[in-house]
Order: structure tokens, then sequence, then C-alpha cells
């Protein structure tokens, strides 16, 4: 058998335990840190396996968060063989042993028992576009968060200090709102010169100036506290910087997506534009890892679970949800989009469909979620844009 290394992922560590065969160590469990050095130590132990056994050791270690992808990344550069293996296969092998032990070394040595018993597979691999867009993605999405829970807290301050500052602007967050509602709060005298950098055009700046003159006829902005002003302004001042980043991270997302084929493809579905469309392809990566697409609606978590006993069949099962929790909220996404007025009209028939046969409203929103997948999949499988 070949050589193999286990490697135990923790975070800025890695605990490895080297094998020339089945059940023969080579030297003892050793802590490599994930710096150069580090990874130098690893080199050192995949040369002394290699001229050894003659054969180049595999390495395979678990899927741990984002810690383990600094590792995977290394061993990508330097072209080294090795397998990431899905941590609720790990485990659920590890639950089988008599014994309970949990340990970095034993966690290690188990990962390469798993590979010389045949349970470990070839991991998915990404092109470095796909990488890159997952990256952006996933951080559009947590600036976003924190984005609308900004807002949450500017309303309830705004509340506060003047209320009646909503009747004013009928978008409160725009950028002409809380630039006219942030000098207001700093005290300075919104002049010609504060409108025409916030707006260029002329109508803009009368249009500006009757909002402004409406909220000086304002009493309660001047009733507040001085310390309800300064947060009310800490959170405008947020909100806009907070504008700015996501409009530059989503102008580097369509750059992105604009070099992915797949993505203009996926575009051709109603109800899905550039974000989400880069968000579905970043989740789903590369088709052909997915023989059909039931391994792909699995992928995702939408396939409903099995649950049989003797004469005893449920009839009543909900999804497994062992998926990608991203992807199934960008398809869920992408369903209301499709739904709502109709906008694709195959979804929407198939929605009306299952209705009308009594389904309840979340059991629909994923049987078409379930439905739409499988369109995605023949579209990036095929490499033909949706018809209608």
């Amino acid at each position: 058998m070949e050589p193999v290394i286990g490697l135990d992922v923790a975070k800025g560590a890695s605990v490895i335990q080297a094998f020339v065969k089945r059940n023969e160590a080579f030297g003892k469990p050793e802590t490599i840190r994930h710096t150069e050095s580090g990874f130098g130590r690893l080199d050192d132990v995949i040369r002394l396996l290699e001229e050894q056994t003659g054969k180049e050791p595999v390495i395979v270690f678990e899927a741990t968060g984002h810690y383990h992808r600094i590792v995977a990344a290394y061993l990508e550069r330097m072209r080294i063989t090795h397998f990431i293996v899905n941590p609720l296969l790990s485990k659920r092998t590890k639950s089988a042993q008599l014994r309970k032990v949990k340990t970095d070394a034993a966690d290690a040595w188990h990962l390469a028992e798993m590979y010389y018993r045949g349970d470990v597979k070839p991991h998915r691999k990404w092109e470095n576009s796909i990488t890159e867009i997952q990256h952006l993605t996933r951080q559009h999405e947590f600036m976003t968060s924190q984005f609308v829970q900004s807002k949450l807290n500017a309303r309830a301050l705004l509340d506060q200090v003047c209320v009646a500052y909503e009747a004013v602007f009928s978008d409160l967050f725009s950028k002409t709102a809380l630039q006219v509602l942030r000098h207001m709060l700093i005290g300075t005298v919104v002049t010609e010169e504060v409108i025409r950098k916030t707006v260029g055009t002329s109508h803009g700046k009368a249009w500006i100036q009757a909002k402004v003159d409406r909220i000086q006829a304002l009493p309660e902005l001047n009733r507040s506290s001085m310390a309800q002003r300064t947060a009310l302004l800490c959170m405008v001042e947020i909100l806009l910087a907070q504008q700015e980043q996501l409009s530059q991270l989503e102008m580097k997302i369509e750059e992105e997506a604009r070099r992915i084929p797949e993505v203009g493809l996926l575009k051709t579905i109603p109800g899905i534009g550039d974000k989400l469309a880069a968000k579905l392809i970043a989740e789903i990566g590369d088709v052909n890892q997915f023989g059909d697409p039931k391994q792909l609606v699995a992928y995702a978590g939408l396939d409903p679970g099995v649950h049989s006993s003797g004469q005893f069949v449920a009839t009543s099962t909900r999804i497994t949800k062992r998926g990608s929790k991203r992807l199934r909220r960008a398809l869920y996404l992408a369903v209301l989009c499709g739904i709502r007025g109709s906008m694709n009209e195959k979804l929407r028939t198939y929605y009306d469909k299952k209705r009308q046969e009594g389904k309840p409203y979340k059991v629909t929103v994923i049987a078409c979620a379930n439905k739409l997948l499988h369109h995605i999949y023949a579209i990036l499988k095929k490499g033909t844009p949706y018809t209608i």
C-alpha cells in the first residue's frame, strides 16, 4: 500500500501522522504551524516517506471551516496529491468504533485509516475564477447582513430623534437622504455647494432644497438630546461607508462574473440577475462533478429524508438540509423572483399547480427550488441558454 499522511486541521496549526502502510506509523504525531517553516516540515516528512517507500504519499484531512483552506491552497500550489474529507462522513465512521477517543493525534490516525479502507473519494476541484467569485459573493452576503442590521438600528434612533423625517424622503436610506441627514445632524447649513456635491443636476438642487426646507421646519430635530443626535450621526456615517463598500464589491463581482461563461447562461433564466447568477455558480462550482441532477439536489440539501422500518413507511418527510445552506438560500431567492409577477412562466405554472393540489406554501416553494435546480443542471451540463 502507498504511504499516507493523516492531517488534523485546527486554527493556525495541524497535527500530522505519517504511515508507511496500513497500521504501520512513520514516526510519532507532531504539530506543524500554518507558516512557511511549518509547511517546510511537512515537505520534509513527505520527502522522507518517499525515500523510504519509493512512492509519493497522499495527504488526507477534513474540511474544517475556513482553517483548511490555507492547507489546501499550499498543497495545490505544490501539486501534492491530497483528499479533503467531508466531516459528516468522518464523524459517522468514528462513531462505529467501540472506544470513544477524541484527540488530534487519534483524528489524524483515523483519517489515514479511512483512506486505507477506501472510504475517501476525490474532492471537488474548482477553477480559480470560481474560487475568487465565491470569496466575493460570500463577503457580499456578510456585508449585506451587516447593512440590514445598521439600517434597523438607524431607524430605531431616528424614531427617537425625529420620527417625521420618514415623511420627507420616500427612500429613507438613499444616499441623498443620508447625506442631507448627516449635514443636519452635524449642524452645518446645507448650502448650494453641499447640494451640488450631493446631486449635480439643477433639478436635483431644487428638489433637495425643498426637502431641506421641510426638514428645518420639523421641531423634533432640535428638541432631541445631544447623545441621541451623536448616536444617529454615527449610524449615518456607518451606513454611507457600507453603501460605498457594497457598491465597490458589487462592481468587482460583476467584473469577475464576466470571466465565467456559466454565469451568462444562468442569467437567461427569468428572475435570475447578475448577483444571483454569480452566487449560484459560486456555490455549485463545476457541474460535471455531479453525475445526475439528483446528486446536485442532494448537495443543496433539498432531497427528502427517507424513513422506513418494517411495515412502516413515513409519508411526511422533511428535506435533509445537509448540503450547502448558501446554495439553498440562493435558490429560494431565485424561486421568489421567478414566481413574483409570473416572471418565470414555467416556474409559476408549476407553483400554481402544486398550490391547487393543496400543498402548503413552503412545501411548494421547496418543490419549485428542486425543479429550478434541475433546469440549472441541464443548462450548465449542455451549455445552452434557458428556453421557454
